[in-house]
């Protein structure tokens, strides 16, 4: 199969495949930053991040450290307690955004004719969206180290273990990589912005908790209700709950609602991502624009 996509002017010469997904991506990274809302959404990250890192002193002894659990805690924006990191609460119009403009607003079909490719045009967008997502957590986690290191030394308070907090922020980055590709897929499936959105915040919150138990109820199937796609994820993202006191650690057990091992809900979580990733690939290339 050849690799180029033929030009209407014979003495130009052929853009290849790799080409024009890199014009795609850069121009789906312009736009997004264009946007007022994609700054103003980060600004809230950031300043949500500096706050979190601030109050890391709070209630601890001069010359107490604060656990890594806590750093984690608060580098992932309460991830566990929330189901989801607010983080990824507060991207998800700029993750479903660039899929469901286009759909609400008639243009798919005018991308994917300046792009002659489906397939270029969505795969731009989820490495745009997934480069965001990452940036956001890696980017959010300065901030709070930072912060929490002034915060901590004017406050005479020893400063934590931070090489044990790396594992937790390497799930977090994963799961913020993932956030976005699975949003983009999830409103290239159903068409329908206001839909996806509620999809994707009750699903973890509420749908998995009654998947799990239902599942539960069916022999030979309860050991699937340890396997759904966010319980994996906030497994992933669980690193340190094992250095808690036994009664906390038995709450955050309840709170991610899965028995899976850190590298075992990170691989769950990836797979399902590429899953998610490769059927909404499907509906935005196979089905007409509507």
């Amino acid at each position: 199969m050849s690799l180029t996509t033929p030009t209407l002017d014979a003495g130009v010469a052929p853009v290849t495949r790799a080409t024009a997904l890199q014009r795609a991506t850069r121009y789906e990274w312009r736009h997004l930053t264009a946007l007022r809302s994609t700054w103003i959404l980060l600004s809230v990250i950031a300043a949500l991040s500096l706050l979190a890192g601030l109050t890391a002193s709070i209630g601890l002894e001069p010359g107490t450290a604060p656990s890594s659990w806590s750093m984690v805690t608060a580098f992932q924006m309460d991830a566990i307690s929330m189901q989801l990191p607010l983080s990824a609460l507060l991207l998800l119009p700029l993750a479903t955004g660039p899929v469901a403009t286009e759909f609400s607003r008639g243009t798919a079909r005018t991308t994917w004719l300046t792009l002659a490719s489906r397939r270029t045009a969505f795969t731009a967008k989820l490495l745009v969206g997934g480069g965001l997502g990452a940036l956001s957590a890696l980017g959010g986690t300065v901030l709070v180290a930072l912060s929490a290191t002034v915060s901590l030394a004017v406050s005479g308070t020893a400063q934590p273990d931070w090489a044990q907090t790396l594992p937790g922020l390497l799930g977090y980055t994963i799961f913020m990589t993932c956030w976005p590709v699975i949003a983009a897929s999830v409103v290239a499936l159903v068409r329908n912005r206001v839909a996806a959105a509620l999809l994707l915040v009750l699903w973890p919150l509420l749908g998995e908790r009654i998947a799990g138990l239902l599942l539960r109820l069916v022999p030979g199937l309860e050991t699937l209700a340890g396997w759904l796609p966010f319980g994996a994820g906030r497994a992933a993202m669980a690193v340190g709950a094992d250095t808690l006191p036994e009664a906390d650690r038995a709450l955050v057990q309840a709170l991610v609602g899965s028995d899976l091992s850190t590298g075992t809900g990170t691989a769950v979580f990836i797979c399902f991502t590429i899953a998610i990733a490769a059927l909404g690939a499907w509906s935005y290339i196979k089905k007409d624009a509507r």
